[in-house]
């Protein structure tokens, strides 16, 4: 797990050494343990690795401290968080035996144990017992097609020196990052938006469209955009090439839809789950650093903790986090999954104690504002994390969107049932609907499926996001909606969590909120085959009678207690995000939205949301007053 850096000059004129050394000491957070780089000469063949002020000792007595200027127009910087093969054998950036092919890995490849035997097979030798070694010979031995053979989370780079030609890659479900700037010479690559932000080679601007999409319609990393005009992500599952010709981006994995005859019935739905989500947690445990498990009373979190805890004869480490008040208090839930032995919890809460300069600090780091307050208290509780020692840490994230854990998800299968005439499974879910949450939230849910039903993808997102804005406060714009994937509304609202609306964003304050406090964050239901297969179980068994996530809990059932298991309520990460921005944080908000630089923002009416501040605060939905903060702070740090 670390930090990754790059200066490519395409022209052939020489990088600036000091742009390489900003960029990679602007994420020491992200790999404290050790540096390293790498300048290539891609006219004279001349490479030469360097290493600098925390470089480990064994390497850097015999190697050159990276110099101020140089003729080389490639550079490689790396930081590296130690999990596997801690030695200097694992130091990066590392060579294939002849010198020739070189790799910066940021990330984990889980089954690099299985890779490894197959590739010794085939006559590969090896030198340490890390996983970056082996996805370099990967390379070595199938090219581009390594990436199907790996099981992870990973953004890396290959310079492969017989081709003259960077290989450049992110993982199926985008847990890592890569951000990227190409203006047709200059090729700047980075885990971190800040980076190349630091250099003295490009010049910033915010990307005005995003910000308003963001404050409007709670669009949020959907596609390849940024925050910033001029930087781009790598999106999940694709790779690049780049050369003197410049660059060539490849999607290399997708979802797709199984066959009607190729689908689950309720016994093969449930086994597949234990199955897959069971050796998912076996391949995340593997660590050569202390371990630990974010628990948060949800049955995603519970299901890590158990499995986990029947794997290992060690006590694990958990990390809580909780409020004051019924709506925000999971200890119960918790401390059920606590009782059943085997944990040694640690909790962390704070109500009154928040100022708006750690919030600002916390968003420098984030590189982007923030939709809501949740991620902020996952990085509060990493803090915890870090200081117990632990350094890697499992959680839950994705279980929702895996197995319909969101009530959100109702009206989508609902319209499907009305589409498909199967009247019978729609009352009978109305049916208990009705006696487990009421007439109100029953007929609610009919009423948007008949509107997921009638209306197009860009009215129906509107709609959904009225809640979260008041509209008359920002420019109008136009969402950006994407291609039907399936003809189910439920299948496609599902792709739709997974590739672009839900966890992109979710997985992005995921590995922020870790590196910051130098911990890699692990998500077992992130595991691409379970991911896969979650597609083969029909919607009838994710939401059987209404009931969210009906497939998981059933597997769990000899698990996770049962008190959790029966749970039917879903409050998220609950987190009192309204209580923060309309009374403990309010006077310096309001300091915020009548300074002079608050005005000169083109993606808000400036008075009209000072006018409501000072007659109806409470107005403001929970997380419209968090999103104007935070994006006013960020415009303030980078620009």
């Amino acid at each position: 797990m670390c930090g990754l850096a790059g200066i490519f000059h395409l022209d052939g004129s020489p990088i600036d050494c000091s742009n390489l050394l900003n960029m990679t000491r602007i994420i020491r957070h992200r790999g404290p343990d050790d540096e390293g780089f790498l300048l290539v000469n891609t006219n004279t063949s001349a490479i030469q690795h360097y290493v600098h002020d925390d470089t480990i000792a064994e390497i850097k007595s015999i190697s050159k401290i990276l110099p101020v200027s140089t003729d080389s127009n490639l550079g490689i910087g790396y930081r590296r968080l130690s999990i596997l093969d801690i030695s200097a054998a694992g130091h990066q950036p590392m060579s294939d035996p002849e010198g020739n092919v070189w790799i910066a890995f940021n990330g984990e490849a889980y089954n690099y144990i299985e890779v490894r035997s197959e590739l010794i097979s085939r006559s590969h030798q090896f030198k340490s017992n890390g996983d970056t070694e082996v996805v370099l010979h990967a390379y070595l031995e199938w090219g581009t097609e390594c990436l199907q053979r790996f099981i992870g989370m990973f953004s890396f780079i290959i310079y492969d020196h017989r081709k003259r030609r960077l290989f450049i890659a992110r993982d199926r479900m985008g847990v890592k990052p890569l951000n990227y700037y190409f203006d047709g010479k200059k090729f700047i690559w980075a885990s971190e938006e800040k980076q190349i932000a630091a250099t003295a080679i490009v010049r910033l601007s915010p990307n005005e469209t995003k910000i308003k999409e963001f404050l409007k319609d709670n669009i949020y990393f959907e596609d390849n955009e940024t925050f910033f005009t001029e930087i781009k992500q790598l999106q999940a599952g694709h790779f690049l090439l780049v050369d003197n010709n410049g660059l060539n981006i490849q999607k290399y994995w997708d979802l797709s839809i199984p066959p009607a005859a190729d689908m689950y019935n309720e016994s093969q739905s449930t086994d597949c789950i234990l199955e897959l989500l069971n050796d998912s947690v076996k391949l995340r445990l593997r660590s050569d650093v202390p371990l630990g498990i974010a628990l948060s009373g949800g049955i995603d979190s519970s299901s890590v903790s158990c499995l986990a805890r029947n794997m290992t004869q060690s006590t694990i480490q958990t990390f809580s986090v909780y409020y004051e008040g019924k709506k925000y208090d999971e200890r119960k839930y918790i401390e059920a999954v606590l009782n059943t032995g085997g944990f040694n919890p640690t909790f962390y809460t704070a109500n009154e104690d928040i100022r708006i300069e750690e919030i600002s600090n916390w968003i420098y780091q984030q590189d982007a504002p923030s939709t809501g307050a949740s991620p902020f208290s996952a990085y509060q509780n990493y803090k915890n994390v870090r200081a117990a020692g632990i350094i890697v840490l499992l959680n839950g994230q994705g279980g929702d969107e895996l197995f319909a854990g969101y009530p959100y998800y109702l009206k989508y299968y609902l319209a499907d049932l009305i589409k498909t005439k199967k009247w019978g499974k729609f009352l009978n879910i109305l049916f208990h609907l009705s006696a487990s949450q009421g007439i109100k939230t029953t007929a609610s849910h009919t009423y948007l499926a008949g509107i997921a039903l009638s209306k197009d993808k860009s009215t129906l997102r509107k709609m959904e996001h009225q809640k979260y804005s008041n509209r008359e406060f920002y420019p109008e714009t136009q969402p950006d909606i994407h291609e039907y994937y399936s003809d189910s509304f439920i299948t496609q609202a599902l792709y739709d969590s997974i590739k672009i609306t839900h966890l992109p964003h979710m997985l992005r304050w995921e590995d922020r909120n870790s590196m910051a406090n130098s911990i890699e964050s692990r998500v077992p239901f992130l595991d691409h085959r379970l991911v896969e297969k979650s597609f083969y179980i029909p919607a009838e068994f994710k939401l059987k009678n209404g009931v969210t996530k009906f497939a998981l809990r059933k597997a769990m059932k000899n698990t996770v207690p049962d008190l959790i298991l029966n749970r039917t309520d879903k409050i998220g990460f609950g987190t009192p995000t309204g209580k923060w921005t309309r009374y403990f944080l309010a006077n310096e908000i309001r300091e915020l939205i009548y300074d002079k630089e608050f005005d000169q923002r083109p993606w808000w009416y400036a008075n009209k949301i000072r006018n409501r501040f000072s007659k109806d605060l409470d107005s403001f939905g929970d997380n419209e007053l968090w999103r104007i903060m935070t994006c006013e702070l960020w415009s303030r740090r980078f620009f």
